[in-house]
């Protein structure tokens, strides 16, 4: 096995660990809600994990499914995060994502040192890497949020990276931009977000609406998003997030325990680029007279255009591409 299958194998277990390690917390979680011991222990206990002043609560995790359609493909997301306090301010968070968008598989990680407040707001820094057969993608950064009453307000400020397998004429396939999110959001009542987001990534915009109810049942949150961005992309997406830890109101899980995964920023960054990808290639083929027809092929679908004397069959703009001579007849 050589160097880089060893790290995407590595890569990929690391994801599958992240996935899986909320459910470990769960039972260890709900293990600690029954009482072992006399009602003094139980008390301080209570009172350590309730701790006002903590960057994070206690140790607990999150598993999200999201689907619908990401630029008129089918997607299919799970993610989930592990979220540790590291000392009384500091904590640490791991993210994993698998999708599944058109016939293309996405896997990836990510991790975060945070300091934290939960009474002021967050500072740390992140960085996460995706990848897919012909195509790597990361990004790293500082990230902060900002507790104002009902309000939430949050920025991220970095650099990402695309690195595509083959080379095309139309667009670069190595660029390496600056990345900015910021966005707001405001909780009307303790178990619901509504929460909006703009970012800049590889030079094109991304503007995102969320929703996030906690529902009566412990720890089960409904989710729903809407996004249009740069080169007609667009998405839609409907999912549902389990909590494990102890039971508190959403505002309080987001200010006391997970910050937000960085793995939809990168997933959707590489997208924005795929949509990118796709008009600079039907501008070439325009440019070039006999190329032939190129299309909308969006930026999760594969694509096999045609140009002078060679046939290019790509990714739309998230995997490599491969130019095949066209012999005559």
């Amino acid at each position: 096995m050589n160097m880089k299958t060893r790290i995407k194998t590595g890569i990929f277990r690391a994801g599958v660990v992240t996935l899986l390690l909320p459910f470990i917390i769960g039972l260890n979680c709900r293990a600690q809600d029954v009482p072992t011991g006399g009602a003094f222990t139980n008390k301080l206990l209570t009172a350590e994990s309730e701790d006002p002043t903590k960057a994070v609560s206690e140790i607990n995790g999150k598993l999200t499914y999201a689907g619908g359609l990401m630029d008129g493909f089918a997607g299919q997301n799970f993610d989930g995060s592990v979220t540790i306090p590291i000392m009384h301010q500091f904590g640490f968070q791991a993210d994993g994502l698998y999708s599944r968008i058109s016939n293309l598989s996405f896997d990836g990680g990510a991790g975060h040192l945070f300091w934290r407040d939960p009474q002021i707001g967050l500072l740390g820094i992140t960085g996460g890497y995706l990848y897919r057969e012909g195509v790597d993608t990361y990004q790293v950064g500082v990230e902060g949020e900002y507790y104002w009453r009902r309000f939430t307000f949050s920025a991220f400020g970095g650099v990402g990276s695309i690195k595509y397998a083959q080379p095309v004429p139309f667009i670069s396939t190595d660029p390496t931009r600056a990345i900015v999110r910021v966005s707001a959001g405001f909780y009307p009542v303790d178990n619901l977000l509504t929460k909006v987001s703009y970012t800049r990534e590889f030079n094109n915009n991304l503007l995102e609406g969320n929703l996030e109810f906690q529902t009566p049942i412990r720890g089960l949150a409904l989710t729903g998003e809407a996004a249009i961005g740069s080169h007609h992309y667009d998405q839609m997406l409907f999912g549902i997030t389990y909590y494990f830890g102890r039971n508190k109101s959403l505002i309080d899980r987001h200010r006391q325990d997970d910050p937000p995964s960085m793995m939809q920023q990168i997933l959707y960054g590489l997208g924005l680029y795929g949509a990118d990808y796709t008009d600079k290639e039907n501008q070439y083929i325009a440019a070039n007279p006999g190329s032939g027809g190129g299309g909308d092929y969006g930026d999760y679908g594969d694509v096999t255009i045609s140009t002078g004397n060679n046939i290019v069959a790509g990714n739309g703009g998230d995997g490599g591409i491969s130019i095949t001579p066209i012999l005559p007849p």
